[in-house]
């Protein structure tokens, strides 16, 4: 359960070889995090990897998702989405909305493909009815270019509670 059926420590090793350079593409448009983006970073790595790792299980729970072994959701929740992602916002929230939506489809879309690949998670056979694993994990990743929109939603108001809050707007 902790691993994932057929998975050892070397698959795990190559899921972070992976994360490691999306996170080289990632970081080559962005050198390195704004000085007055910095608490908003950490704000989204907390509610971003801490909410969609127990969302993931929920999903799962009520088979909208594939189980996510509690490693493989760990890494793909606090260090992709909490880390990668969180950096790939930090470079990209004054670009076009429509630019950012594409970078985060493409980059979760690439991701899932290899942990496909690698563990075999990301397996489940429709993405809301519409059959095929292919519709889920392209589903999936198109949600994921949400991640921009809901950040705005989120950052906004707790901007006004949090001094340091960056809040883009749309």
């Amino acid at each position: 359960m902790i691993l994932g059926a057929g998975n050892d420590l070397v698959d795990y090793l190559l899921v972070l070889l992976f994360y490691g350079g999306m996170f080289v593409l990632i970081r080559y448009g962005t050198r390195r995090i704004e000085l007055n983006f910095r608490k908003t970073f950490r704000a989204l790595y907390i509610g971003w990897g801490f909410g969609v790792f127990i969302g993931n299980y929920l999903f799962y729970l009520i088979g909208i998702m594939s189980f996510l072994p509690w490693l493989n959701n760990a890494f793909h929740t606090l260090i992709w989405i909490g880390l990668c992602l969180g950096y790939l916002y930090a470079g990209c929230y004054r670009r076009p909305l429509i630019e950012q939506i594409s970078l985060f489809v493409i980059f979760s879309f690439l991701v899932k493909v290899a942990e496909r690949l690698i563990l075999g998670t990301w397996e489940h056979d429709n993405f809301f009815g519409i059959d095929g694993n292919w519709a889920y994990i392209i589903g999936w990743s198109l949600m994921d270019g949400l991640y921009p929109l809901i950040s705005i939603a989120l950052l906004r108001p707790l901007s006004r509670f949090v001094d340091g809050i960056v809040a883009p707007r749309i």
